[in-house]
């Protein structure tokens, strides 16, 4: 393919090709093995539209790496590639052969994860570079957090950067979500301090619009042969052990529950609590491999919000209705579904344990001492998540 210039913006051309892609990925969101329902197809034309804001935003405004910026994706209404609704996500171009400075006031942060990315795995790019952890990093008596990026040796909290690397990343880690902080981070070429952007060339924005394009068109295919492959080869209903994910960061160990569930339902974890600074449990969906609503919606609970009973083993529901349980993960009455467990700079991996049970006789595998929840107490607890994730993301 022709690398778009100047002419091809001037003319039309780069805007009429970018709007034929974006097209066709929605016509590839149709094929057969694409979830069909007339609500996965609402899903689905949403999800892509949520693709083509988070890739223009990036290409387009945030896409010149000697004047980088930090974009927030993974929020509860820009999702893709199974996000952690426990964790803040930011990313920002960069160039390889460049010295950049990464600032922030990390006062009430629990903990956060800094790497150097090559791309996406749905790109194909996996590498990942200089990761670290905010907890192996130095941080200034009043909050300050300062990094440099660069190719050369620096002193204090230095990641060498990488031939390969073009995005920096960094996940903040939300486990108590009323009390932990998520930050502003800023990113800035070092040397060109107070210099603004050059004005916009139509040669930039032609090849802008031609990233994004394949950004959204890699992106809206790939997590369904994704989740359909990891079906085929799982025993619903039965949890995996964890493992480090390919492409993920080095400190994450994931395990993973396909699920099917009739109405009346549910399928009981238990676990011991692993040794773990972060450890949580979400809900995934098939196809478009979004967290569901987790701002407003009980999909998701991290090791803060999970009660652990008197023997010290933790018991978690997912169910199409609300069990009246304090550990429910709501199905948004999904039939099928994945369910995604994260230990986090883990000293041990415990294994899940699962089985499906009638929702009617629920208490009786439950230890008596298990709390309940009515129904006036699950709308505050509903209340307060929708306030705390107002508070974290807008």
């Amino acid at each position: 393919m022709t690398e778009p210039d100047e002419r091809s913006l001037v003319s039309g051309k780069a805007w009429r090709d970018f709007c034929d892609r974006l097209k066709a990925a929605g016509e590839g969101i149709l094929a057969e093995g694409f979830p069909s329902t007339p609500r996965d197809r609402a899903e689905g034309f949403r999800w892509l539209t949520r693709l083509v804001v988070f890739a223009t935003r990036m290409e387009l405004e945030a896409g010149d790496p000697q004047f980088p910026q930090f974009v927030r994706y993974e929020t509860p209404d820009n999702q893709w590639g199974g996000p952690n609704p426990d964790n803040v996500y930011y990313r920002a171009t960069v160039d390889p052969d460049t010295s950049y400075r990464v600032w922030a006031d990390v006062r009430g942060v629990r903990q956060a994860i800094f790497s150097l990315h090559e791309g996406d795995m749905q790109l194909g790019e996996y590498g990942v570079y200089g990761e670290t952890s905010l907890d192996a990093l130095e941080v200034g008596r009043d909050g300050r957090l300062e990094i440099v990026l660069s190719p050369q040796t620096q002193a204090g909290n230095w990641i060498e950067m990488h031939p390969k690397a073009r995005l920096f990343g960094i996940r903040v880690y939300a486990s108590d979500w009323d009390k932990d902080a998520a930050p502003t981070f800023h990113i800035e070429q070092i040397g060109a301090e107070g210099v603004p952007p050059p004005s916009l060339e139509a040669a930039s924005v032609a090849r802008a619009l031609d990233r994004a394009a394949r950004w959204v068109e890699q992106t809206s295919g790939y997590w369904n042969a994704y989740t359909q492959a990891g079906w085929q080869r799982a025993t619903p209903n039965v949890a995996t052990a964890p493992s480090p994910a390919k492409g993920g960061a080095d400190n994450i160990l994931y395990g993973s529950c396909f699920w099917e569930l009739g109405e009346d339902e549910a399928l009981l974890l238990e676990s011991e609590v692993p040794d773990a600074q972060y450890w949580g449990f979400s809900l995934h969906t098939l196809g478009w491999l979004e967290s569901g609503d987790f701002a407003n919606r009980q999909t998701s609970l991290s090791g803060h919000q999970l009660h652990v009973d008197r023997d010290g083993r933790i018991r978690i529901v997912l169910a199409q209705r609300d069990p009246c349980v304090p550990n429910w993960i709501d199905t948004e009455a999904r039939p099928r579904g994945l369910l995604v467990y994260r230990w986090v700079w883990a000293r041990n991996n415990p294994v899940p344990t699962s089985r499906v049970v009638p929702l009617a006789s629920l208490r009786d595998t439950l230890p008596d001492d298990h709390p309940l929840v009515d129904a006036t107490q699950r709308r505050q607890q509903l209340a307060r998540r929708r306030e705390a994730a107002w508070n974290r993301f807008q």
